[in-house]
């Protein structure tokens, strides 16, 4: 049936709101962390750190920095996205999913 079309976006939808949700709290360094020292520091971000964003292993130089804030910012906007995007995918599996069920419900009550 025509409804398992529309099943797919409502799911992705659903688990894109979900990746939304869990988007929050303390930021985490997507690359490699240092504390206000230069020496590397595992766990959760701090407001003195910064994050190298690209480390060259072969002479040790970072090729990007975020600090604590950028980091914050960016998943703050990365939220929004997932918010906005989740919401228009669920929007379209539910108004898919009811135009193909209206749609056959007409066709049947008129047989």
């Amino acid at each position: 049936m025509f409804v398992t079309l529309f099943l797919v976006p409502l799911v992705w939808g659903a688990i894109t709101l979900l990746r939304a949700g869990a988007a929050h709290g303390i930021p985490v360094c997507p690359g490699y962390q240092l504390n206000s020292e230069g020496e590397d520091e595992t766990g959760p971000m701090r407001s003195n750190s910064t994050c190298a964003l690209g480390y060259s292993t072969h002479g040790g130089d970072s090729t990007g920095t975020a600090t604590y804030e950028q980091v914050k910012y960016g998943q703050k906007v990365k939220r929004g996205e997932l918010l906005g995007s989740g919401l228009l995918y669920m929007l379209y599996g539910t108004a898919g999913m009811t135009a193909t069920v209206m749609a056959t419900r007409n066709r049947a009550a008129g047989r």
